[in-house]
């Protein structure tokens, strides 16, 4: 301070330490503006030291409120089930809400300057509040100035001028009211099929349109294929770098521009899936332009829902399953692949016949008038039971059918043919009573099981889960036996070859027929391929592929076949799903296996993959109300659980019998 206000002529280097010491001991303004009166006069101190013009102070700041971003989607149950997804995939944020999805690594905060005390506003004091004296004032013959400390408490003249009279301020409006929920929308389900469509032709593998190819580097899969060498040929040929390696990418180094599957088209036609999905899965974490993989007509991995998938998470690789004819040559089949790399276009799944390309779209088509109008009392489902040949005598397995929308199926199928269902599930019945009847709802469960002790956090949601089960196995027993038919329930996990087996057998044995046959078992672990581990994709795949296959197996080995066979399948085999690597991969696998039933029993099987059904009452699926409500902000409007089981019965009673695979769903894509 004293070098600013000396700064005329005096410098404190200069004092000697006597002077030094008097100006330290003059602690205050007035000490100090005495002892320059003394040092070098008044007057020339009014020279000397310029006026220190008050620091302006700025007007409080205002804090700045960051928009609050819209909430992520918190999905409960199988987003396999929602059309909001098909078409344009699911943003990242919505995949986060996923059951089992990884947390979001924490972000680091904005860089922002730290707030001091001048950007703060000032303090308001009440007006019988006496404000504390200024901290000093300087008169060093210029006028007064004040010197404004730190401290915010506001300084006070003696004589303060009047404040001018604030204006009225309006009253604030009222806050809007909240909206209200939207309603949710539930319909009739519409119909689609699976109709093949032409595609641009693809560039021949010529000196032009190989260029693409020149220097790339590939690796093929299926060693034990004529295809593989064929391909290796015709691709060293266009100037590619191409090498046949085994089951995984551990001996290859260096760079990878596409990896081809050929595996499928080997003569023993065992599946690719789930065993493949290791190496595809460090494929794509090379970062490779192409992923291709060629399958006949036959195979039954699943690959057009498992590149259906892949092309919606990694859009920057051509990823694509081609259907070739098992009929052409190995040198053929291996330019049409070659092709395949080179089409201009993003298609996932492409069928080649005839030297042409076709892709998969659905189109929505009518059962037709005897559908639409009714062979008998409208809404009841009996006059399409009839047609089934379904009466009081007849049985129906249904295996995972005791809860969500196949109990809701078995209801109403009771209802219409009075006819008696056999229920195979996992979850074993208690045979003693239900120890929680008091508590009704999963929060009173998780508030007795705690009450209870002795169980940790994830005991207690997995025991929650369990006793739901069983109530929900219970009720549909008992509503079907309200509804007129009779029912009977067997723990029986399907993936258990000989237990299915068992359990096939003995009810044949016991009522002499099985009419029937409906598989809709299945489990999601939502996850995004990059991150889904293999176990868990062999599980979900398992569940629903390995059930369909022991349970027909099963079905095989019977004197009589079920007059038509049912599997329940995803909207998800057809368009694809981020997150849901697996459980389209099997719903996909799934239809292949009830078309290759067909071909080999002549009997009538039928895949229907669903769209997502309205969570009215006790059987919801896999749609939470939660889940409900999201879908009713979004405006997707929902299936009508009895017109979806009316819609099932009349697609089995009067569609195609040739008709192998459909689609119901409310919403579009």
């Amino acid at each position: 301070m004293g070098r600013r206000l000396l700064g005329s002529g005096v410098d404190l280097r200069s004092l000697p330490d006597a002077e030094l010491e008097e100006l330290t001991r003059a602690r205050t303004a007035a000490g100090i503006a005495d002892w320059l009166t003394v040092r070098v006069g008044g007057e020339g101190a009014a020279e000397a030291a310029p006026a220190v013009p008050a620091p302006a102070v700025p007007a409080p700041a205002v804090a700045s409120v960051p928009s609050e971003p819209a909430p992520a989607v918190l999905l409960n149950g199988n987003p396999t089930e929602d059309p909001a997804w098909i078409g344009r995939g699911l943003d990242d944020d919505a995949v986060r809400g996923l059951p089992g999805a990884p947390a979001d690594e924490p972000q680091p905060a904005p860089m922002e300057p730290a707030p001091t005390a001048w950007d703060a506003p000032a303090p308001t004091l009440a007006a019988d509040t006496e404000p504390r004296a200024p901290h000093g004032a300087l008169d060093l013959g210029a006028d007064p100035v004040t010197v404004q400390p730190q401290d915010l408490t506001p300084v006070r003249e003696s004589d303060p001028a009047p404040a001018p009279a604030a204006e009225p301020q309006p009253a604030p409006e009222p806050a809007p009211a909240p909206a209200p929920e939207p309603a949710l929308s539930v319909t009739a389900p519409k119909r689609y099929l699976l109709t093949p469509t032409p595609l641009s032709p693809a560039p021949a593998p010529g000196a032009v349109a190989a260029q693409d190819l020149r220097g790339k580097r590939f690796v093929l899969v299926g060693d034990g294929t004529p295809v593989a060498q064929a391909l290796v040929t015709r691709l060293t040929v266009l100037g590619a770098i191409a090498s046949r390696i085994g089951e995984d990418l551990e001996g290859h180094q260096g760079a990878l521009d596409g990896l081809i599957h050929v595996g499928a088209l080997a003569e023993s036609g065992e599946p690719v899936l789930p065993g493949a999905f290791p190496l595809f899965q460090n494929a794509l974490r090379r970062g490779p332009r192409w992923l291709l993989a060629a399958h006949h007509a036959k195979d039954t991995s699943g690959l057009d829902g498992f590149f259906r998938t892949v092309a919606r998470e990694y859009p920057d690789t051509v990823a694509r399953s081609v259907e070739v004819d098992a009929t052409r040559g190995a040198a053929e089949q291996a330019e049409v692949i070659v092709e395949e790399l080179l089409a201009p276009d993003r298609e996932p799944v492409v069928l080649r016949k005839d030297r042409r390309r076709y892709g998969l779209e659905p189109q929505e088509q009518s059962l037709g008038l005897l559908a639409t109008a009714g062979g008998g009392p409208a809404g009841t489902g009996v006059a399409e039971a009839a047609v089934l040949g379904l009466g009081p005598d007849s049985v129906v397995v249904l295996a995972g059918g005791a809860r969500g929308i196949t109990a809701r199926f078995a209801i109403a199928l009771a209802a219409a043919s009075r006819c008696r269902i056999e229920l195979l599930g996992r979850t074993e019945l208690p045979d003693l009573p239900d120890e929680f009847a008091d508590a009704r709802d999963r929060a009173a469960l998780r508030s007795a099981l705690i009450a209870r002790g002795g169980l940790k956090p994830a005991e207690i949601e997995r025991t929650a889960n369990r006793i739901l089960a069983e109530r929900e196995i219970s009720s549909t027993l008992a509503e079907i036996h309200d509804a007129g038919g009779t029912a009977g329930y067997r723990a029986v996990d399907l993936r258990d070859a000989e237990a299915v087996q068992q359990a096939v057998k003995e009810t044949y044995t016991m009522y002499g027929r099985i009419d029937g046959v409906v598989h809709a078992a299945g489990v999601i672990e939502d996850k995004l391929l990059a991150e889904k581990d293999p176990d868990s994709f062999r599980r979900v795949y398992g569940t629903k592929v390995d059930g369909a296959r022991t349970l027909l197996a099963a079905m095989h080995r019977l004197p009589q076949l079920p007059r038509f066979t049912l599997l329940f399948g995803s909207i998800s085999a057809v368009f694809g799903n981020r997150g849901q690597i697996d459980y389209a991969a099997a719903n996909d696998a799934l239809a292949r296996i009830g078309r290759r039933w067909h071909e080999a029993t002549g009997t009538r099987a039928l895949t229907v993959h669903w769209g997502p059904w309205a969570p009215t009452g006790a059987h919801d699926g896999m749609v939470s109300p939660e889940l409900g409500r999201e879908y009713a902000r979004r405006g997707i409007e929902l299936i009508d659980p009895e017109e979806g089981v009316l819609a099932l019965l009349r697609e089995l009673a009067w569609g195609d019998s040739e008709t192998d695979e459909v689609v119901y769903t409310a919403s579009g894509w």
